[in-house]
């Protein structure tokens, strides 16, 4: 394996990736999108995943993307495109037919909404979804970074404040534009949700995302996973399934 970190792919400063690169040559890629509400995270922090995959046969390749509130929606979404298309269009060796996408929080709902887009086979660690039902039922939280108190107190109050950053109000329009609910399509590759029962990321709107993919046919389905767990927090429980998924979906044509 060798790991090549830090190549630009855009001119932002964010705009850049690490590649890890398997031994074997035409390997499927598997693309991991970070978490971090659209606000933080960074693709030094997934070392592990990249590594993870890497060692399993598959090109990876972890982008970071620009954040809010200083660059707001479609900014993030904007760059996990033009990634996918620098990394298409670049001369790295992986298997171009054979491309799955990973992704963690807002990660997970970036990474969805490019499948709606390329129909690659996703996976999607507690995505963010169904922002405007959620917004509804909440209209007295106020959104908050560093809120204190119960833990369900604190989810909401960050739920609010990063979703508010990232879109700059809460409208309608802007609720719809950045959730992928609204844009469903049979174009959805094939995908699967984990989510945990009592989390940031509500239970129910998973299952709602999921009934409505599938009203469109669509080859989906969800792991609940017990406990309060979100995303990475349960990362090691999670890539196992991850990578028979992938195993299945990226490996199967050219084992």
């Amino acid at each position: 394996m060798t790991v090549i970190n830090d190549v630009a792919y855009g001119s932002d400063p964010l705009q850049k990736t690490d590649l890890y690169l398997p031994d074997q040559a035409q390997a499927p890629a598997v693309i991991f999108v970070h978490g971090g509400g659209w606000i933080r995270g960074d693709k030094q922090n997934d070392v592990a995943i990249g590594k993870y995959f890497a060692h399993r046969g598959y090109f990876v390749a972890i982008p970071n993307f620009r954040l809010a509130p200083a660059h707001q929606f479609p900014a993030a979404q904007d760059d996990l495109a033009a990634f996918c298309r620098w990394l298409l269009a670049s001369p790295h060796d992986f298997d171009r037919r054979h491309i799955g996408l990973l992704g963690a929080s807002a990660g997970g709902t970036m990474a969805i909404t490019q499948s709606l887009a390329t129909s690659w086979p996703t996976v999607a660690w507690s995505p963010i979804v169904d922002f405007a039902t959620w917004v509804q039922r909440h209209p007295d939280i106020r959104p908050d970074v560093a809120a204190e108190g119960d833990r369900h107190d604190v989810n909401d109050a960050f739920y609010k404040y990063f979703i508010q950053a990232y879109l700059g109000d809460l409208s309608a329009a802007h609720l719809a534009a950045v959730n992928p609910m609204e844009h469903l399509t049979a174009k959805l590759g094939p995908t699967m949700l984990y989510n945990s029962t009592d989390e940031l990321a509500p239970l129910t709107g998973a299952l709602r995302f999921v009934e409505r993919a599938a009203a469109h046919d669509s080859n989906i389905a969800i792991h609940v996973v017990p406990g309060t767990r979100h995303a990475m927090g349960y990362a090691a429980f999670a890539l196992p399934g991850t990578a028979a998924f992938f195993d299945y979906y990226l490996h199967v044509a050219i084992h």
